[in-house]
């Protein structure tokens, strides 16, 4: 009895919306041009709100503001300051003795004052015109630089060379080990992410990209190695700045480029399939309204856009338009059926409205799903992309009701007068489509053909699935099986290299550099004694001192940089550049000599590796290109090497990026499993409250399954990474699989109520809405696929896994969903088939 009277209550409800929508329908038709001049306030409202959200592309993005190790990362940065660089290394090929070459060089010095001078947000520049080298005199040690004292011939300048080949801390750093490469390495006085107000160039400029950092410091980079004096160098520039300034303009400009093309092939879609013009453009102009809303919502929440952000607007309009298809396609069947424009728009919302919300919920849980994860920018897209699907259902109810209003009132093939459906009855539809027409209400040319052709697709589906169900139930069973095996397989792994695709110009240069100087990411080991001054104590130092040199023994490790490395250059240098002498003093006292002659010297480089208490101090190993599990296993190592010879004089603490990534692989493998459970979870409570029963709720659940699995097997059988761009995957796509099972099962219920057998309810249900499922389909494949255009591989994969998803559900909501239903029968006994 309960579930009888739970049952009754859904179908009131149901019956309740249903009337609703028709009766909006009936009013956006009534009220058009109220609902046009709505839209364009809206627009222009939207817009307005969007075109003050800001771009935010650093990695910090992606962590809560009291998560430990980012924590751990900002307290680092407040005493080291930032550490975003521009690396820029260089040769001269054609020169002889290369960047050694007596004019190479002074370009060299010149260009450096130039930088120092006319870079925007540079804290300091270093290259080998600036870089200190100490030599011992009488008075105890003098800090030169090259500017200062430039040879005046190309002997001197060689043999200068050599004193700086014999400085450890410089090889790898700002000159290769064989000297035909350099370096200048641009230290930044700020971060992506502080305050918008510290880092516009122009106070009154606004906040345009080009009038921020990093955009304005790359672009002023680029423009002077571009000078014609510079034109015998070459130059491979790379860093924080350009990689953060590029991925500004992949989120910002890539993104609206991207969702421009997908406009334009999914308006080719609908001209090709709905053979009209209104037909096309209706559902994509709906859908950039909802885009457009999104931006502003992302401002009015007070969230940026982030790296989470670069395909969302892509994803959004190829899942928004699938309304608007449902919507335009029922109309065009009423309209002809009906031969009156209100009224057919009427009976359609009270026909598809109620699926279409249901659809809008269903995939707004999907991305909710990804709300609860503990990756920042993730969650947040999961609520603004669950918003969008929620606005673009409002919106294609309303203003494409009011936007299909206009045209001619009544159908001009309408000949024949029949019996009008009711709202609350409905006569079961033929076998085959009446011949349709388009939106504005003629039959067009070709339109008759192209339905024909779908209508025998769908029935040889029907007839493949009523012969074919057992053998359709055993393959689904092994590929379940197989994709369980491959998803075993699935390692999480990040490595935002990987991201860019080869015709990105900053990867080949930051290829070259990794190849010939040091790694251009870091992992920061940070030695903490306690209490002021007890970083420059002799034992404290020397355990710094053993971990670098253990560290530079790792094939990761490219360079390493930390304060022993100028204390023991003073020791040396102090002892007539004696190699002996490259050790840590025996005294204490003798260290803090050193640094007094050496801050009185005008060496200032040391102070950017300890605290200003010498409480503190860091190690920061520069690594290769790597994977996060390379990583991984070299902070294993790290820590087997202190778990077997213990730290006694001071704490260790890693951090820097490095470690952030792998915070953030952690991150990514909650994020997939806890983010699909609550999606899975709550979508199929929801399907079982909507139907009314857990075991019919549960059956439509299967078919959804199956794709996310597939989707996951194979990127654990083809050994593609579970990255932070694929960790939303699992949980948006279930949320878009169901989508087609809701039209679908609802449908096949609703006709098998009105003739009691399973193989006509399946048939009458797969020529109603399997078309409309054909074009949503393809119309999301399509969009997925135009991803493929982007300059970020890691977008272009995420195109190809959901485009796999989207069609494995399709074919499993066509095969498998109703070989389960015609198996288990969850809508009850069939009846005779001259009761129906």
């Amino acid at each position: 009895m309960t579930q009888n009277f739970d049952k009754a209550r859904i179908t009131e409800l149901v019956s309740r919306l249903s009337r609703t929508f028709g009766s909006l329908a009936g009013w956006s038709f009534d009220h058009r041009w109220w609902v046009v001049l709505f839209s364009i306030a809206f627009v222009t409202g939207s817009l307005a709100l969007a075109s003050n959200v800001r771009i935010d592309s650093s990695f910090a993005s992606f962590f809560d503001p009291m998560d430990a190790t980012y924590r751990s990362y900002e307290n680092f940065r407040e005493d080291f300051g930032s550490d975003e660089i521009s690396y820029i290394l260089y040769e001269a090929p054609e020169a002889e003795f290369g960047p050694w070459n007596l004019e190479i060089m002074r370009k060299i010095v010149d260009l450096t004052e130039i930088l120092e001078d006319e870079v925007p947000f540079a804290y300091e520049v270093l290259s080998i015109a600036n870089a200190e080298l100490m030599v011992g005199n009488e008075d105890g040690v003098e800090i030169r630089q090259l500017r200062d004292v430039f040879p005046e011939s190309q002997e001197g300048l060689l043999q200068l060379r050599s004193s700086y080949l014999d400085k450890p801390m410089m090889v790898g750093g700002i000159l290769s080990a064989d000297a035909r490469f350099g370096a200048i390495v641009i230290e930044m006085d700020l971060s992506s992410t502080d305050p918008l107000e510290d880092i516009r160039l122009d106070p009154e400029g606004g906040d345009g990209l080009g009038n921020l950092y990093p955009q304005a410091t790359s672009r002023s980079i680029t423009e002077i190695l571009a000078r014609p004096e510079y034109s015998d160098i070459q130059f491979y520039h790379s860093g924080d700045v350009p990689l953060n300034a590029f991925y500004n303009e992949v989120v910002g400009e890539e993104s609206a480029f991207l969702n421009g093309v997908t406009v334009l092939v999914i308006a080719a879609i609908l001209l090709f399939f709905f053979r009209s013009i209104p037909g096309a453009l209706a559902p994509v102009l709906v859908v950039q309204m909802s885009v457009i809303s999104t931006v502003a919502f992302i401002f009015l929440v007070g969230w940026q856009i982030d790296l989470s952000f670069g395909s969302v607007p892509t994803l959004l309009t190829a899942i928004g338009v699938a309304h608007s298809v449902h919507i335009l396609s029922e109309f065009r069947r009423s309209f002809l059926r009906l031969g009156d424009r209100r009224e057919a728009l009427v009976q359609t919302l009270y026909l598809v409205g109620v699926p279409c919300l249901l659809t809008s919920l269903t995939t707004a849980m999907g991305f909710i799903a990804m709300s609860t994860v503990p990756i920042v920018s993730i969650a947040h897209m999961g609520v603004y992309s669950a918003f969008s699907c929620l606005i673009s259902f409002l919106l294609s109810i309303i203003v494409l009701s009011a936007l299909l209003s206009f045209g001619r009132r009544t159908h001009l093939t309408h000949t024949v007068q029949t019996t009008r459906s009711t709202m609350s009855t409905r006569s079961t539809h033929k076998s085959t489509s009446p011949k349709s027409t388009s939106p504005t209400g003629t039959t067009p040319t070709g339109q008759f053909a192209v339905e024909e052709l779908s209508d025998r697709f769908l029935r040889s589906v029907h007839d493949f699935v009523v012969r074919a169900r057992r053998s359709i139930l055993i393959t689904s069973l092994v590929i379940f099986l197989a994709s369980g095996i491959g998803i075993t397989q699935l390692v999480a792994e990040s490595n935002w290299f990987n991201d860019f695709s080869d015709s990105v110009p900053v990867k080949a240069d930051t290829i070259r550099i990794d190849e010939t100087m040091g790694g251009l990411s870091n992992l920061i080991l940070l030695f903490d004694g306690g209490e002021p001054g007890s970083i420059i104590e002799p034992a404290a130092l020397r355990e710094i001192d053993r971990i670098q040199t253990w560290a530079n023994h790792e094939d990761l490790v490219r360079k390493s940089y930390s304060i022993t490395d100028i204390i023991k250059d003073l020791n040396q240098t102090f002892h007539a550049n004696d190699p002996d002498y490259y050790t840590i003093p025996e005294s204490r006292e003798l260290i803090a000599q050193y640094l007094i002659l050496y801050e009185s010297a005008g060496g200032d480089e040391a102070y950017e590796l300890v605290s200003s208490d010498y409480q503190r101090a860091q190690l920061e190993l520069r690594l290769g290109m790597s994977s996060t599990a390379e990583v991984v296993l070299l902070k294993d190592r790290i820590e087997n090497e202190l778990a077997l010879h213990p730290l006694t004089e001071s704490a260790l603490e890693v951090t820097g990026v490095a470690a952030l990534w792998l915070k953030l692989v952690g991150l990514i493998v909650t994020s997939q499993a806890q983010g699909f459970l609550v999606a899975f979870f709550t979508i199929a409570a929801f399907m079982c409250g909507l139907l009314g029963s857990v075991k019919t709720g549960l059956i439509c659940m299967v078919p959804n399954l199956i794709p996310v699995f597939l989707t996951l097997g194979v990127m654990g059988w083809m050994e593609i990474p579970l990255d932070y761009s694929k960790v939303t995957i699992a949980a948006v796509a279930m949320g878009i699989a169901v989508d087609d099972t809701i039209h679908l099962v609802l449908r096949f219920r609703h006709e098998f109520s009105l003739c009691g057998q399973y193989s006509k309810a399946l048939r009458a249900a797969l020529i109603d809405v399997g078309r409309a499922l054909v074009i949503t389909s393809i119309s999301l494949i399509a969009g997925f696929q135009v991803l493929q255009l982007s300059v970020m591989d890691s977008s272009a994969t995420q195109g190809i896994l959901l485009s796999t998803t989207i069609l494995a559900a399709l074919i499993a909501d066509f095969l498998l969903m109703p070989a389960l239903i015609l198996t288990f029968k969850p809508f009850g006994p069939e009846r005779a088939a001259a009761e129906g």
